[in-house]
């Protein structure tokens, strides 16, 4: 196989593999950006009515999406530089890859230098206080808390005690409500005293953790992700330059063409 063989089907391997983390990365931000969007839907707009503010949890996401639908786009023009084997295609892609990697790392440095701080615990804090302290308040507010409780199972915002001084048990959102066993289902009290209820963490503990994972869990994918580029623009170089090393085939004389010499020599 000769290094231009060579160098096309290993730039076409590394390419889905880079497709693969950019699709990776761009579902994973949309949906960062969809669960922090229903923890914010849920708070009270008379309380942000003059805040226009932008906050990392809520910009981050678009910033990983970016980068993700990036990497695809760029993996496409690898794809097809790698099938024709055009040095101007080539060239192309390397320049595109480049732009890629300072993308990836950026986004990483961003993420992890002013998404990944306290500023992002408090935005989530706030936030889960606000829904919790206005639920109190409104019957459709506190089943949609209800299902967040369930879905992260977490217990009130700070903790399962936040419901004592205005309920008379917890809401069924803390509990196992149902058993599933030989015999059936059946209710389980969520009362105060329900050990599971009482073992659970609050809303803004748990929420502020999996910000802080799933920030930290995109800018790791990002790094790699560079790394994976940085391994095709050195495959793309190679390919680049043995296809300026192909010999370029004779161009194929017609008969006639031949004819016309041959009297010319005789003559």
């Amino acid at each position: 196989m000769s290094t231009t063989s060579a160098s096309s089907v290993l730039l076409f391997i590394l390419n889905i593999l880079h497709v693969i983390f950019g699709i990776g990365i761009a579902c994973a931000a949309i949906w960062f950006f969809v669960e922090v969007h229903a923890i914010t839907s849920l708070r009270n707009t008379n309380h942000y009515l003059l805040d226009y503010n932008v906050y990392w949890p809520q910009a981050i996401p678009w910033v990983f999406i970016f980068v993700g639908v990036f990497v695809i786009c760029v993996s496409c023009c690898g794809f097809v530089g790698a099938k024709k084997k055009s040095n101007g295609l080539v060239v192309m892609y390397i320049v595109f890859e480049v732009t890629a990697i300072v993308a990836l790392v950026a986004a990483a440095v961003v993420a992890l230098t002013f998404a990944d701080t306290k500023s992002t615990d408090k935005f989530i804090e706030d936030a889960i206080w606000d829904v919790y302290t206005t639920m109190k308040n409104d019957k459709g507010l506190e089943t949609s808390f209800g299902v967040m409780e369930k879905r992260m199972q977490c217990c009130g915002a700070s903790g399962p005690r936040d419901y004592i001084n205005w309920r008379r048990e917890f809401p069924v959102s803390c509990c196992d409500t149902y058993y599933h066993g030989w015999i059936g289902s059946y209710n389980i009290d969520c009362d105060f005293t329900n050990k599971l209820a009482n073992e659970r963490h609050g809303c803004t503990e748990v929420a502020t953790n999996y910000t802080r994972i799933i920030i930290r869990v995109l800018s790791g994918a990002c790094v790699f992700t560079a790394f994976i580029a940085l391994m095709n623009v050195i495959v793309a170089v190679t390919l680049s330059k043995s296809i300026k090393r192909r010999p370029r085939p004779m161009p194929v004389q017609m008969e006639s063409d031949s004819e016309k010499n041959l009297l010319k020599i005789k003559h």
